[in-house]
């Protein structure tokens, strides 16, 4: 039965137990069993501890539990168990323990503790005095005296100016603990009991109208925060309308005005941000699920499941220093996210994430690495309130203290809302010398984010740039591009551009030297994540990192990148498939495929279906570095992708226990050129090339118009630019040839390369004393060497490793060459029908039907050499077909155009 004093209503009751803590489990039943039976305790996030005899008060496992065994939040379970059963066995249990506290807790020696820190301190005092007023009557009157007088004690030391944590929400729980305490004890002739109300109410009031910023944001940084003390405003506005009804009309302003910006703050999916302290949780499993009443409220916390959208996507909060873009409410948790801080209000909760971004569409996307709790000694802890833990800048290889008193440093100096582009420029100005400026730009038509970090400073730094990838996020690095999938499937594309020199590189999981790449889904708990990193070297740096959602430069695959790809990681991390060799023979053989020339952004092997059957091992490289390419040497002459390259190649030898003169390495045209650099230079065994490029600035500047690509490699597309590059593979012939490769180079006589690039390297080749020899094809232009190449390259490849060539002594077939002989193309009752009649072996066929010239239908490989299409209005038509054979030779061709009407 409940201890109800004479000078309390029973509505005055109801109101104290209504604002004094509950269980902190759902099954409280169950925990309050387990308490007494077993001596195990549910602490929610530690879960179920067991001690041998009562509480180890000294577990300090970490600050979090301290907290709790210290806050005497075990108590809920067993005062909330007997409220239901009224079974004695609960409050007997709860005094055993509380007993034993006591018996070892006095302020004088445990001061400066967990077990009289200010929050725990108040946290003690609301469990107690909840278990005093369901106990008051049946434990025993020594019992009574001694919670009794601790919790006066606690009183007094609540109310003492030293103790207090001012201006923060401790402070604020222990104004509420003082006040509640003041309330249950006033008889209405003790004047302590008066003179606690009053300084409570004093206190809260000066917290509450100086914690929230003028747009009605908490200042301590943690959106969880902001909606708890706003809960807390809301449960003492009637306690406040009977002291002093100014100060309740205060407090209900302040409370309405804090709901906009926890309406916003809510990701589409319902749950916080892992902003600072907060933890990624859904709002409606919180105390806040029903915080306001409000239509746009229930929408927020119910992703779109109840109530109704805000009107605006777009909001920024500019004193508290928030923006936050959406791109449709109505699209609920499918919607786009963009959350932007530039935040230092309080020390209180604060991360170290000056200009931190993330961004949210479908899922988490752009992340950070959230709290891990209060354990200052964990490493993983301190890794999680620095500046390594979240997406913003690091200088010189250091982050910014997580508090420094330099509130007026960051903030929001301009931002701008419309219907479609919306912008927001915050400043940091924490770091010495240094000024980060980062401007945030979401373009909702095509839900792209782009953000301009400009960097400034009177001495030169080394600068790095972080984004933290979240963990079911595969990322897949293409120099300055990086490509995001989820499922296979690929959800964002980012591109990075700056005017200084910069790598990029990714990390994960990393404990040594320093913690790196981790996040918290929980306090205490934690998962891998990818973190971006972007260094820049130089005194004032412009970055520009573009996040696109939509409309991807690099095509979506069949397959993902990753199936295919592993990644090395060197100076620049290079993609790369290997293929074990199949024969004991060749174990000690091993061949190196460098990729030809393709479209921008079409980053491709080649030759994988000609190798196929080959049993040495096979290592395929990717080139993907710039928008094209860079035969796979460097950028801006700085030959660190070269260097890179010849790693990965030493390793898989190594790995292989492979001799240099038991590599092989090949291409065509590009690939070609850089088979030839790499196999004399590194002094490998062999070389087969096709239609290689010698002159490469004559023929990226001046023949096929790639001036990106030349740009790319030496930095610019002047004469001398071009000089450079043509001298390049004309430098390395110079080393000496007498450990040369075997090179053994084809090229067809109606090609261009032929004249403007074989034969002058050839000449040279002989004249230094090089192995080499040329085969050249009559009546093969340029275009036709994927046709003719790669039974070339199977021929010479394994009359390198010695596999018998069936007694011919030519490598190229003498009657099975790909092409296409004739395309005819008729229509029948509306049926278009298209025939091949194709030379070649081991044949597949593709045909796309066009109308209009827009491709209508795509038939994808078959071995059918024949299609029908039936059509279903009037116009042009045509189709084209894509045949490949066995070899992996492919060639297309058009048929007439026919109109149907």
């Amino acid at each position: 039965m409940l201890f109800n004093p004479s000078n309390l209503s029973t509505e005055r009751l109801d109101a104290i137990l209504g604002a004094l803590p509950k269980s902190r489990n759902k099954d409280y039943l169950l925990a309050a069993k387990n308490i007494v039976e077993k001596n195990s305790y549910t602490l929610p996030p530690f879960g179920v501890v067991k001690f041998s005899k009562l509480i180890d008060w000294n577990d300090n496992r970490s600050r979090s539990f301290e907290r709790l065994i210290h806050g005497f939040t075990f108590l809920g379970c067993l005062t909330d168990a007997y409220k239901e059963t009224q079974d004695l066995k609960y409050l007997t249990k709860g005094m055993e323990l509380i007993t034993d506290w006591l018996e070892k807790h006095s302020y004088q020696m445990n001061k400066g503790t967990m077990a009289y820190h200010d929050e725990t301190t108040a946290l003690r005092l609301q469990y107690l005095l909840k278990f005093y007023i369901y106990a008051r009557n049946v434990i025993t009157e020594s019992d009574r005296e001694k919670i009794e007088t601790r919790m006066w004690e606690t009183a007094g030391l609540l109310s003492e100016e030293h103790f207090h944590a001012t201006n923060t929400n401790h402070g604020m729980f222990q104004d509420i603990s003082l006040l509640l305490f003041g309330f249950y004890f006033d008889n209405g002739k003790n004047t302590l009991c008066k003179s606690y109300i009053n300084l409570a109410v004093n206190r809260l009031k000066e917290y509450f109208l100086g914690v929230f910023t003028t747009d009605g944001v908490h200042k301590e940084q943690s959106p969880n925060y902001h909606m708890m003390v706003a809960l807390n405003i809301k449960k003492l506005v009637s306690w406040m309308e009977e002291i002093d009804t100014k100060i309740s009309e205060d407090f209900v302003r302040l409370f309405d005005k804090s709901k906009e910006y926890s309406t916003y703050i809510i990701r589409p999916d319902g749950k916080f941000p892992p902003m600072c302290d907060t933890e990624s949780i859904p709002v409606n499993a919180s105390s806040y699920g029903s915080l306001y009443t409000s239509d746009t409220y229930k929408f927020a916390v119910s992703s779109g499941k109840a109530g109704k959208a805000p009107n605006e996507n777009m909001k920024v909060f500019p004193e508290a220093g928030y923006a936050i873009f959406r791109d449709d409410w109505l699209k609920k948790e499918k919607a786009t996210y963009v959350l932007f801080s530039a935040a230092y209000n309080a020390n209180y909760h604060k991360h170290s994430d000056d200009l931190n971004l993330t961004i949210y569409s479908g899922g988490e996307i752009i992340t950070e690495a959230g709290p891990n709790g209060y354990n200052y000694q964990d490493p993983f802890t301190k890794y999680a309130y620095s500046s390594f833990a979240h997406n913003t800048l690091i200088v010189d290889g250091k982050g910014l203290p997580r508090t420094d008193g330099k509130f007026e440093s960051v903030y929001i100096s301009d931002h701008k809302i419309s219907e479609d582009i919306s912008e927001v420029t915050g400043v940091n100005k924490r770091f010495q010398n240094v000024e980060h400026q980062r401007k945030v730009k979401y373009q909702r038509s095509n839900n792209s984010i782009y953000v301009n970090d400009e960097i400034t400073s009177n001495k030169k730094h080394e600068y790095k740039l972080l984004w933290h990838v979240a963990p079911d996020v595969h990322v897949h690095l293409r120099d300055r591009m990086i490509e995001l999938f989820r499922n296979n499937e690929k959800i964002m594309e980012i591109e990075i551009t700056a005017n200084a020199s910069y790598t990029i590189q990714t990390v994960k999981g990393q404990t040594v030297p320093t913690v790196l790449g981790w996040k918290f889904p929980k306090m205490e708990a934690k998962e891998m994540l990818t973190t971006i990193e972007i260094d820049l070297s130089g005194k004032n740096v412009s970055c520009t990192t573009e996040f696109r959602l939509t409309d991807f430069k690099i095509p979506k695959r069949e397959k993902t990148p990753f199936a295919l790809e592993k990644e090395f990681k060197s100076f620049r991390s290079v993609r790369y498939h290997f293929e074990p060799a199949t024969s004991e023979k060749h174990n000690d053989q091993l061949l190196v495929i460098f990729s030809a020339l393709g479209t921008r952004y079409s980053y491709l092997y080649n030759y994988m279906s000609t190798l196929k059957d080959i049993p040495a091992n096979k290592l395929f490289i990717l080139d993907d570095f710039g928008d094209q390419g860079s035969y796979y040497l460097g950028k801006n002459r700085d030959f660190s992708i070269e260097t890179s390259v010849v790693s990965l190649i030493h390793y898989i030898m190594r790995q292989n226990k492979i001799n240099a003169e038991n590599v092989t390495t090949m291409g065509s045209s590009k690939g070609g050129y850089t088979a030839i650099y790499y196999g004399i230079k590194y002094y490998f065994g062999n070389v087969i090339a096709g239609a290689p490029q010698s002159k490469m600035g004559s023929f990226l500047l001046k023949e096929a118009k790639h001036p990106n690509i030349a740009n790319y490699i030496a930095g610019g597309t002047e004469e001398a630019d071009c000089l450079y590059l043509d001298d390049l593979l004309y430098k390395v012939v110079n080393q000496p040839s007498d450990v040369s490769p075997n090179l053994h180079i084809f090229v067809g006589k109606n090609d261009h390369h032929y004249q403007n690039h074989v034969l002058p390297l050839y000449n040279v080749l002989k004249n230094r004393g090089y192995k080499v020899d040329l085969k050249v094809s009559e009546g093969v232009n340029h275009d036709e060497l994927k046709v003719y190449f790669p039974y070339y390259l199977l021929g010479k490849t394994k009359e390198v490793l010695g596999i018998d060539l069936d007694g011919k002594t030519d490598v190229l077939p003498q009657q099975s060459v790909l092409k296409i002989i004739k395309l005819p193309i008729s229509v029948e009752d509306r049926k278009i029908k298209v025939d091949s009649v194709v030379s070649g072996s081991g044949l597949k066929y593709a045909f796309y039907i066009y109308k209009d010239d827009e491709v209508l239908k795509k038939y994808s490989y078959t071995n059918e050499s024949k299609v029908e299409h039936e059509v279903d209005s009037s116009g042009i038509y045509f189709a084209r077909v894509y045949v490949r054979d066995q070899f992996g030779a492919q060639t297309a061709m058009n048929t007439t155009k026919i109109t149907i009407k």
